[in-house]
């Protein structure tokens, strides 16, 4: 099987729960990494109050900067592809 080896993991990938992957998709979370390794888990339906916190948390770090029009997803899909892009291998000690 054909593949890119990177470490220990062929094509590597970032998984996110939602609605941390819809906000990281749509430009609202700008950054997002970790260190160790995540499980492949099956997807969870974010319930309404965790999407509220999160969308209330992200409209106070933008107004700082004055920024108060933010789209946000309309939708949260699960168990889905949600992007894709292409980055520079980069370890960091």
């Amino acid at each position: 099987m054909g593949g890119k080896h990177h470490g220990n993991y062929i094509n590597p990938c970032l998984t996110l729960r939602q609605p941390w992957a819809s906000l990281l998709v749509h430009g609202i979370n700008r950054v997002e990494g970790r260190s160790w390794p995540a499980p492949v888990r099956a997807g969870k339906v974010p319930d309404a109050a965790t999407i509220k916190a999160m969308e209330d948390f992200y409209r106070e770090i933008y107004a700082v900067n004055g920024i108060l029009d933010i789209k946000f997803p309309e939708h949260y899909p699960v168990s889905k592809l949600l992007g894709h892009a292409d980055f520079p291998l980069t370890r960091f000690f």
